[in-house]
This record gives structure tokens, sequence and C-alpha cells, in this order.
């Protein structure tokens, strides 16, 4: 056996050591993991229930006029100005919306048939006409906020028409259509499923360093056969798994519990979750290891919790946020994750749609990874 693999072999064993140590003193610690473990399920249970009961521009929306005359464009003009929607893209058929759909680059779609405005002219004579509303159903709240939004539009329009006409009853009227749509109940769940992950893998982290700090059991690690990098690999370990482990636990919540739907791909939705979980537990080392006990690094997880839950479009939708706050989302693996995991259960997104949130967790985790390296190994003289 040549030296080189027994100094490999020698310092794979050091490692799982400490890793077992770490894991060893979650499992003594009953509470803790108590919170790891049974917390984010009651919390899912609890927001969950309770949730299923920016600029101005409101959601954007595709419109696929196939009449192509003033009229149309009145009716737009008039679904823009009630806030809550405007039109992002002029689309030739509901194939391509239905591709802007999946994408997530549109939430909605209005579809005005030909022969619209005439139709319009002669409603005293024909009768009515209809327009066919589409919106993403892969978020409940914004559908319906989409689909209220254009009936009402449709609806004034309509009087407005009618009025000029001699008319008293409403000549307009719209069909609504939701795609990948899910029940009011299931709608918060991928984002609590996100959330709570983010919480334990981020409060596991964030302690790691700051515990043995503080316990002054840093120094004594630092007398063991363990190397800085073994040591440091050691201690970064157990948030991941941890997380992959809470993010098994999550799903199979969301699935049993309120049938959340899964279109797109386990697999690719697993590495999406596995970067996810890498990332934050290289920011939550780095916080770690700039603090000196648990309860600063519990206090600096709780700001880097409000920060996140205000950008990372938990909250408040991205497109809501003032414009010059916008760019903060990109930094925040949260955010990133949110799409991946919204887009991959409930639209049904492949790689190629997601490819952007994708690459930002994968260079998210190259800048978190140096950066936490590099404070450890300081940290650790």
């Amino acid at each position: 056996m040549s030296e080189w693999w027994r100094a490999t072999r020698d310092s794979f064993w050091r490692i799982l050591w400490l890793v077992r140590k770490e894991l060893w003193q979650f499992r003594a610690d009953v509470f803790f993991t108590a919170v790891l473990v049974f917390l984010p399920v009651m919390q899912m249970l609890l927001v969950v229930n309770v949730m299923g009961g920016g600029d101005g521009r409101g959601s954007p929306i595709a419109i696929i006029d196939h009449d192509n005359s003033q009229l149309s464009r009145d009716l737009v003009t008039a679904i823009e100005n009630t806030g809550e929607a405007y039109v992002r893209t002029t689309l030739p058929n509901l194939a391509q919306a239905d591709e802007a759909l999946r994408c997530g680059d549109v939430e909605g779609a209005v579809v005005i048939p030909p022969g619209f405005s005439e139709d319009v002219r002669q409603m005293g004579r024909k009768g009515s006409s209809e327009l066919l509303g589409v919106a993403d159903g892969s978020n409940a709240w914004g559908a319906t906020r989409i689909m209220s939004a254009i009936s009402g539009a449709i609806a004034a329009f309509a009087e407005s028409v009618a009025r000029q006409q001699g008319q008293v009853s409403r000549i307009l009227s719209m069909r609504p259509v939701k795609y990948y749509a899910i029940t009011k109940i299931q709608d918060p769940v991928s984002s609590q499923m996100g959330f709570l992950l983010y919480q334990v893998v981020l409060l596991v982290a964030g302690q790691s360093i700051a515990r043995e700090y503080e316990r002054g059991t840093l120094e004594h690690l630092l007398v063991t056969p363990l190397s800085k990098f073994e040591l440091i690999v050691g201690k970064a370990m157990p948030s991941p798994v941890l997380g992959v482990f809470d993010f098994f636990v999550l799903f199979a919540v969301g699935r049993l519990i309120w049938g959340v739907p899964m279109r797109g791909s386990f697999p690719l939705l697993l590495v999406t979750a596995v970067l996810f979980v890498m990332a934050e537990s290289a920011w939550g080392l780095f916080l770690s290891s700039r603090v000196v006990n648990q309860q600063q690094a519990i206090q600096v997880i709780f700001v880097q919790l409000l920060t996140d839950m205000s950008f990372c479009g938990y909250v408040v939708p991205i497109d809501r946020l003032p414009s010059f706050l916008r760019w903060i989302s990109e930094l925040l693996p949260l955010h990133h994750y949110l799409e991946c995991l919204r887009a991959v259960m409930l639209r049904g997104a492949d790689a190629g749609i997601i490819r952007y949130h994708i690459g930002a967790l994968v260079l998210l985790n190259l800048v978190f990874w140096t950066l936490s390296i590099r404070s450890v190994r300081r940290r650790i003289g």
C-alpha cells in the first residue's frame, strides 16, 4: 500500500470521525434535534393551513390579438389600467403563450378572437362575444388575482361600449382557463418547503464554529491529528447531510398530506436542492466563523433570515419590489431555489428552462465556499 493511499485513507477516517462527533452532539441534545426535525414539519402544518385560507405594474401577461383592431387595443389598455397586470409580450398563438407560462415569463394571457371588433359593433343583432383568459394556476393566489383583474376590465369595457351603442346589458364575457392548476391549500406548500429547509441548514451551519469556540473545544480539535482541511470539511458536512434529509422529509409531507403535484423530474429537483443546501451551508459556516459565541450566531442568523425573507420572493413577489432593490435577490440562494422548486414541481420545467437559476446556484457555491474556507482558516489560525 502506497504512502499516498494510506494518508488519504487516514484523512478520510479522521473526517468521518469528526462528522460522527458533530452528529452525535445533535443526538445528545434532544431539544435541538426536535427543532431540526419536528419543528419544520409543525411550521408547515400551521403556516400552510393559515395561508390557504411594488412598482404598481402588476403581473406580466401576454396578449394574443387575432383581431388587431382599435377596439382590441382599447381592451388591452383597459386591462393594463387596472394596475394588476401589464402586457409583457404580444404573441401570435396560444401555443407560444403556453410555453411562456411554462417558462415563467408571463403569469397569464388574454386571447382576443378574430372578428372581435365586428362582433362588438353588431352586438345588438348578434348576441355576445367571448374572450379567453389564461392564468398560471401553479400560483393559486396570483392566478385568482389576474383572472379577477382581467374579468373586471372586460366587464367595465363592455359597459362602456354598451353605453356608446345604447345597450344596457354586458356584451362581453371571459372563459377562464388555469394552466398547471393547484388548489389554494397547495399553493404555499412549495414555498414553505424551501424556506423551512433554508432555516434548518442555516441554523446548523451558523453555529458549527461558534459552538466549538464558545465551549473551548476548538483548541482541543486543533491539537488532534486533524489537519485544517479535515477540520473544515468535518465541520461543513453535517449541515448538508441534515439538509438533504430534511428535504426528503418536507417533500414527503407535501406530497402525502396535501398532494402537491410533482410534474417535473425529481432527480433535477434533488440536484437543485443539493446545490442550495451546499450554498447555504457555506454561508452559514462563514457567518459562524465571524462570531465568538452561539448567542451572536443566533442574532446574526435572525438578521439574515429577515433579509432573505424580504428579498427572495417568499414574502413579497420580486416584481413588486422597488426596481433598485431587485438585484439583491440575485445574491440569495433561497430566491433561486424557490424559483427552481416551483418551476420543476408545479410547472414541470426541465433543466433548460431553469438553467439560469442552476447556474446562479453553482456560482454562489463557488463564491460562498471560497469566502467560508478562507474565513475559517483565518479563525483557526
